[in-house]
């Protein structure tokens, strides 16, 4: 991971593709920022909770996030959504480079919550193994630093010999809470030694959202290692 491969990747999109998936996010976020950076407001309260879902059952489906596996997440999520605004406002104010400080129970909530809209029936897993798309790519949009660990986020991660997270990153599609903790201190000690790339990232975001108050640092990455 370097600054100048950094910098292509996340300022160049690959294709007309991605351009419509960098838009979609960068219009959710914007939304995000506008509406936390007003006093006590966040996307999951109860002024916004709605407006949230609906931004959310537009976007995840077209990215995939329920494919393959009935189940009925339309119904659910915004059910989802009410029940973990708690957990969310406690995680919002942590970044990736804090991960090690975020308290763990709201943050188990989150995963679990996520982890069961893809679950037949609902039913909990008791290694709390769910798949991980379906945990990390809402929570991508909500919170902002989390990859969304597709199977190509997870190939290019094992690919990349200048960091050590090789042996932590499973090529199963499915991933225990413990796991996936283990994957992001791992990328939060990385980026850490990456003051470049973290000062690259601050600016970014206030180029294109004009505020680095909440810099979504896992989406960048998952840009990173999509391409």
């Amino acid at each position: 991971m370097d600054l100048i491969h950094f910098r292509h990747k996340i300022e160049i999109p690959a294709s007309e593709e991605s351009i419509n998936y960098i838009n979609q996010y960068k219009t959710f976020w914007a939304w995000k920022i506008d509406v936390e950076q007003k006093s006590y407001s966040h996307i999951l309260d109860s002024e916004h909770k709605e407006e949230t879902s609906r931004r959310l059952l537009e976007i995840l489906p077209s990215w995939q996030t329920y494919r393959g596996v009935q189940c009925s997440y339309r119904s659910v999520l915004p059910i989802t959504l009410s029940e973990i605004a708690h957990a969310y406002n406690e995680i919002r104010q942590y970044s990736l480079l804090e991960f090690n400080e975020v308290p763990d129970e709201p943050l188990r909530l989150l995963w679990e919550a996520f982890g069961l809209l893809k679950e037949p029936s609902g039913r909990r897993r008791v290694n709390l193994d769910y798949f991980i798309i379906s945990v990390c790519k809402p929570l991508m949009f909500l919170w902002g630093q989390t990859l969304a660990f597709d199977s190509r986020n997870r190939k290019n991660i094992r690919k990349d010999n200048s960091i050590q997270l090789r042996n932590y990153i499973p090529a199963a599609s499915r991933w225990t809470y413990s796991n996936w903790k283990t994957v992001m201190q791992g990328l939060q000690r990385e980026l850490l030694q990456k003051l470049d790339i973290i000062d690259f990232c601050q600016s970014h975001s206030y180029s294109i959202f004009g505020s680095n108050s909440i810099v979504p640092y896992g989406r960048f990455l998952d840009i990173y290692y999509y391409y």
